[in-house]
């Protein structure tokens, strides 16, 4: 087997770049017969060439390339530049401070190989920060049922854990969307599942790091990236939905969208028994037309997002804490 492993980066703190490094030389490359790391400087002041020099000296039986941006053009142009280049069977996404665990690699490699209807894999993810080694750990939907019925809400793969089919992704001729500030991993994600199936392992991959420094970090509660709203109504109208302000509004609100702390407390306690049972009963109706996704699962996701929220207003407070949407 041959593995490419695609990694952007725009000037990343010089440590957690050198502990990225260090935790691909912690990984079992054993079952692979080459190794290519792909590096790709999205015109950042930094170019990571100590590091970079250290780990080649540490990997000599890892190729090593090195592209260089002339300006920044952003993460989905940087991986396309380096999806490009790659010649393995597989392609790795690696964020430049995130650490692999060791088993992440063979692991999905391994699945891909058994499973050739896959098109791409991931896992679970540890989450930590400089003052927790382990925040959280974050899980995912396993089976493609599930994951393109948890998409129509938030991104159920995660993309620093992800390995693709390359064969399958060069005949899908799906690339990463230029100049998505964000949420491009959920919307290359939902057009590469119309090609191929979808998994994930349901085991941790990867140290996910959480610092303030992600673009993530920025966003005001009270308003969705209009990357992500494009998403909502983008994935209501593959349903067949003609999507109005307000019901593309209540799917917001309702919609468990973990990653970021956009939730609007106010604005989901606003909403009325009508609205929410509305944006379910259209979810539900219309998909049952275009059988987009599957009709068991979506009405049981619907039930317990509804269900969740009139415990909520039940409760009489909004300040009460809603815990877990997803089961």
């Amino acid at each position: 087997m041959k593995i490419s492993l695609v990694i952007p980066f725009f000037n990343p703190n010089p440590t957690h770049f050198s502990e990225m490094l260090q935790g691909l030389l912690q990984a079992d490359w054993r079952e692979f017969q080459q190794v290519e790391v792909i590096l790709i400087n999205d015109g950042g002041s930094f170019s990571g060439q100590g590091q970079i020099a250290d780990f080649i000296q540490q990997a000599p039986l890892m190729s090593v390339q090195m592209i260089e941006l002339a300006s920044n053009q952003g993460v989905s142009c940087a991986r396309n530049a380096g999806m490009a280049a790659a010649t393995g069977d597989w392609i790795a996404f690696h964020d430049a401070d995130d650490i692999s665990l060791p088993q992440r690699f063979i692991q999905s490699a391994q699945f891909l190989q058994q499973n050739p209807d896959v098109i791409a894999v991931a896992g679970d993810m540890h989450v930590f920060d400089e003052a927790n080694p382990l925040a959280s750990v974050r899980l995912f939907p396993l089976s493609h049922t599930e994951i393109t019925v948890d998409n129509l809400f938030y991104c159920a793969m995660a993309q620093p854990a992800l390995m693709i089919n390359r064969q399958r992704w060069l005949a899908s001729g799906v690339y990463y969307t230029p100049k998505m500030d964000m949420a491009q991993d959920w919307d290359f994600l939902i057009r590469l599942g119309l090609h191929g199936q979808l998994a994930n392992l349901g085991v941790p991959l990867v140290r996910y790091r959480q610092h303030q420094q992600q673009r993530s970090s920025g966003i005001q509660r009270e308003h969705a990236n209009r990357h992500v709203r494009q998403i909502w109504q983008d994935q209501l109208q593959r349903l067949g939905i003609a999507v109005t302000p307000e019901l593309l509004h209540a799917h917001g609100l309702l919609s468990p969208y973990w990653l970021w702390q956009i939730t609007d407390l106010d604005g989901a306690w606003a909403l009325t028994e009508s609205a929410v049972q509305y944006w379910g009963e259209a979810l539900i109706e219309h998909n049952h037309s275009s059988s987009y996704v599957d009709p068991t699962l979506l009405q049981q996701r619907i039930r317990h997002i509804q269900r969740q929220w009139r415990a909520w207003q039940a409760s009489g407070q909004a300040s009460a804490q809603v815990t877990q949407l997803f089961t």
